[in-house]
């Protein structure tokens, strides 16, 4: 009996660790020395010495990258307190920093690059993210902080702001401006099988940029400088399949209630079945209950379909790509177009109409409404639309 306990003890143990290791597996982080840890604290004394004592990184313009560590040998890179502030790191012994804005023309923009260990892979989702907490002494906090793919190197050979369209940025592109402790910035980006290098900075237009004054914080003694200057640490690059499992925090989700325009554009002289033709309801994201112009679609081909009882239609469910990929990774969302549909026939059985009038199909994203990457395009493809047969 001893011994079968034993050997049931193991087994489970066999399975615990397996299991560990195929989620460990799921999550491989793609940028070498994301967190900053290796690197040589003991002989760090000053700004702009990511290159000399930092392993992996370097700087994408003629700015020296900076980098920070408990034990460093100059006060200027300290951790937790050091010159433009104080924080811990958000893990480990180390985190590095870069300015994003000034308005001292002594103190130019910086920018932190690494080369990926291998290009990333073609069509093939990742979810990109760092822990970024805006320095105490900053006067300003800023937006248009994002992630730049790269499938060369990427050496400016200046000072000067790196003007340009980031690949990666928050989806709400926020301003950053938490102080006390660390936030997280994500976003997704598809590889084109060519990316290797990565770029992290401040990429806005001065211009178009929103720039906030900043108050000090109490407890920290200092001057605050002209200029909005952030820690990074943990830098992560992860394969995913689905945007879901890419979100910062709860408030910055995608726009979940974005449903396109109104259900049905009908001219009054139309017959109908003109009018069931070009019905269409449209969808908030994973979303399977209209919203109150999809009820009047509903209302309207209702009283139809009672005053043709011959008539019969087909309720054709759609979702857009990315519930699709959704549907990969959580089964409730796998049918969402046939649920749609389902949903639509139980509502016009409910106003009488004949359930011998109606069937449902489910095309899911293989009908696109609209090929375009943007969020008002995915709206137009989440909808019912509705055929005579």
């Amino acid at each position: 009996m001893k011994s079968s306990n034993t050997f049931r003890v193991l087994t489970t143990l066999v399975a615990v660790f397996t299991l560990t290791l195929s989620t460990d597996a799921q999550e491989v982080n793609l940028v070498p020395n994301g967190g900053f840890e290796d690197t040589n604290i003991n002989k760090l004394r000053t700004y702009g010495q990511m290159v000399e004592f930092s392993m992996d990184w370097f700087s994408a313009t003629e700015v020296a990258a900076d980098v920070y560590g408990d034990g460093a040998k100059g006060e200027k890179v300290a951790v937790p307190t050091n010159n433009y502030g104080k924080q811990e790191p958000a893990g480990g012994l180390c985190y590095a920093g870069f300015r994003a804005y000034s308005k001292d023309p002594r103190l130019s923009r910086s920018y932190l690059e690494v080369k990926l260990p291998k290009t990333l892979e073609k069509d093939v989702m990742y979810c990109v993210s760092f822990d970024i907490s805006l320095a105490d002494l900053s006067r300003f906090a800023v937006n248009e902080i994002g992630v730049v793919m790269s499938d060369r190197k990427i050496e400016q050979p200046n000072t000067g702001d790196m003007i340009r369209q980031a690949d990666v940025q928050q989806k709400t592109n926020k301003v950053f401006q938490f102080l006390d402790g660390w936030e997280t910035f994500c976003g997704t980006f598809v590889g084109t099988g060519q990316e290797e290098y990565v770029v992290i900075g401040c990429f806005g237009g001065r211009d178009n940029m929103t720039i906030d004054k900043v108050k000090r914080p109490l407890g920290i003694s200092g001057a605050q400088m002209n200029h909005a200057y952030y820690y990074v640490d943990n830098v992560k690059i992860i394969d995913i399949q689905a945007k879901s499992q890419c979100v910062c925090a709860a408030a910055d989700e995608r726009d979940m209630d974005l449903v396109y325009g109104s259900s049905s554009v009908q001219d009054v002289d139309m017959t109908d079945t003109e009018i069931v033709k070009s019905s269409s309801i449209y969808y908030a994201f994973l979303k399977r209950t209209p919203t109150g112009a999809g009820k009047q679609t509903i209302s309207t081909l209702a009283a139809i379909l009672k005053a043709n009882p011959v008539m019969k239609i087909t309720v054709v469910g759609h979702s857009d790509d990315d519930e699709r990929n959704e549907g990969q990774v959580n089964p409730r969302y796998k049918m969402i177009g046939k649920n749609r549909a389902d949903q639509i026939r139980r509502m016009l059985e409910a106003e009488g109409v004949l359930a011998s009038q109606i069937s449902v199909s489910d095309m899911g994203n293989m009908d696109p409404a609209s090929t375009r990457d943007n969020d008002i395009s995915r709206a137009q493809n989440r909808r019912v639309t509705f055929e005579i047969k």
